[in-house]
């Protein structure tokens, strides 16, 4: 099963390297050349970084390193293989400080993002024999993760429930499942199992790897959805009924809606990571969902994998922003077996316990007895 393109991804690049296949206008000519020679390994896998995975990249993938390209062709007035440390250096360092800004007006976001893919183009140059030296060895990825809107398990649940009926079961499945946008979106109804509990995210869906996992909180609603819109297993989820026609649902469509109930609910202002409230998207959900999962699964393995991730940096980015620390016990040093021992001489203990009660009860009523009567103290003096 073909992973879905809700975002026309595919249809963006094709489009573009139509139109430019021989030459890019309005840049340099040998930057020209650079970029479609680049993008033309990348499309088909070639040159890549032996740290990198193997094989062609993604249609979402072409389309940000053909923008990202365009972006530094339109900045650096000067041949690709022209450039030196002192260029690169700064160029990133404007970006950071503000010096440099968007075209709106604002502050670039996620430098860190660029020289990423700048250090990326640079080493095909070095392996592609274009240039021989690395300008870019001492360029820092390092900066603050890009923003998002952050809301809590509480103002996430007035927020789906106060969703219209159209978006509801998608939101709680989003939040509920953890997963990509590109991964919902190619979710068909046979992927679900065991009434809507279970769901299968295949390999050939997943950005990473494919897994199978528990639906916690949405499974009523989502069974409700596929009824209501008559949905059959070869269906995407992501569809709506419209009269008798089935019609996919279009993310910027769905984003918009989640902006305008993000605002409705919450206002404009900044959100705990750093992004406004009214910029809600289905992105946001999946952020979100990760923090609600890291704080139920007990350790590391179960969250990564229910989340598709392979490294844990994310999980060192969320735990560091939900302010997370080391809480472990002395109770928690102990292992199974330990505890194990521990619990059966608690009960022995408890018996004990148990039989000495017993006993003393008995002692006490014969102390009773004979406090009360010589003659039964007489009687119980002979027993004995």
């Amino acid at each position: 099963m073909e992973k879905r393109d809700p975002y026309n991804n595919k249809k963006r690049w094709e489009s573009w390297k139509e139109k430019y296949a021989n030459e890019i206008p309005d840049i340099l000519k040998r930057n020209s050349k650079f970029i479609l020679d680049y993008l033309n390994d990348m499309e088909l896998g070639k040159n890549t970084s032996q740290m990198a995975r193997k094989g062609p990249r993604s249609y979402i993938r072409l389309v940000s390193i053909k923008d990202k390209m365009m972006f530094f062709s339109k900045h650096f007035k000067k041949s690709f293989d022209k450039l030196n440390e002192d260029d690169v250096h700064i160029f990133f360092n404007d970006m950071r400080t503000g010096k440099m800004k968007r075209e709106d007006g604002k502050v670039y976001k996620s430098t860190g993002m660029f020289v990423k893919d700048f250090k990326a183009f640079w080493n095909w140059m070095r392996r592609t024999k274009r240039v021989d030296r690395d300008i870019t060895e001492y360029l820092s990825r390092m900066e603050e993760k890009p923003a998002w809107v952050y809301v809590t398990e509480t103002e996430f649940r007035k927020y789906a429930n106060n969703s219209n009926a159209k978006y509801r079961a998608l939101i709680w499945f989003m939040y509920d499942a953890g997963l990509r946008v590109t991964e919902a979106y190619s979710i068909k109804i046979k992927d679900f199992s065991d009434n809507f509990t279970k769901l299968t995210i295949r390999n050939d869906v997943s950005k990473t790897f494919g897994r199978k996992i528990k639906l916690m909180l949405c499974s009523k609603l989502i069974k409700e959805y596929v009824e209501v819109n008559n949905l059959l297993d070869e269906d995407y989820l992501f569809t709506k009924k419209i009269g008798n026609i089935k019609k996919p649902i279009k993310p910027p469509a769905f984003n918009k809606y989640l902006k305008e109930l993000a605002e409705k609910l919450f206002g404009c202002g900044e959100s705990p990571a750093r992004e406004y409230y009214n910029k809600f998207t289905l992105y946001d959900i999946r952020h979100n969902s990760s923090c609600y999962w890291l704080k139920k699964y007990p350790g590391p393995r179960g969250v990564m994998y229910r989340l598709g991730w392979k490294k844990e940096e994310e999980i060192n980015y969320y735990s560091e922003f939900l302010g997370l620390s080391d809480e472990i016990t002395d109770e928690d040093m102990f292992t199974a077996e330990d505890k194990t021992k521990l619990e059966k001489e608690i009960e022995k203990l408890k018996q004990q316990n148990q039989y000495l009660a017993d006993g003393l009860k008995v002692v006490r009523q014969k102390i009773f007895l004979i406090e009360q009567s010589p003659d039964i103290r007489k009687i119980i003096i002979n027993n004995e």
